[in-house]
């Protein structure tokens, strides 16, 4: 499954999916259930979008910019030992003993990221941040301010 909200807005609600004969019949099933229709208007804009050549730079663009803000967060994780990992997109991953504790000390030091438990299915626990407007200083300071929280109570805390 693909979608492009995010690479060319987040109220574009549309995507593809490649699946068996079984798999697209029990979906197209679904869909007559519902509202999950999708209007021509917007088929048409998102194919436009992905066909157009400036749109296509746009996109490849940002995707260069994310891909170093994010090396960037990572590079200061690595750099404090804080492991961490995120090999495309704009998240990176750090495992955590308990997210709950480490969400909440972030927010102390005023940074908001997300618990990892709605992103994952069988990986323990960790904490997804998105780096895609972290500049290279302020990835250096949620670097320190998460070593700070994992220090303040490392049996709670723990990395």
């Amino acid at each position: 499954m693909r979608t492009v909200s995010k690479s060319l807005g987040a109220d574009l609600r549309w995507a593809a999916a490649a699946c068996d004969p079984t798999t697209l019949a029990r979906h197209d099933g679904r869909l007559l259930l519902t509202s999950g229709w999708v209007s021509h208007l917007l088929q048409e804009t998102v194919l436009g979008l992905l066909t157009d050549g400036d749109a296509q730079a746009l996109v490849r663009q940002a995707g260069a910019v994310y891909a170093e803000r994010r090396e960037a967060l990572l590079a200061e994780l690595a750099a404090r030992e804080v492991p961490a990992h995120g090999v495309s997109g704009m998240n990176v991953w750090v495992p955590v003993r308990d997210e709950s504790a480490v969400v909440n000390g972030l927010r102390s030091h005023g940074w908001w990221v997300a618990a990892g438990a709605r992103f994952r299915i069988a990986a323990p626990p960790g904490l997804r941040i998105t780096a895609a407007s972290l500049t290279p200083e302020e990835a250096a300071r949620l670097a320190a301010d998460l070593v700070a929280v994992l220090g303040e109570g490392q049996a709670t805390y723990g990395g």
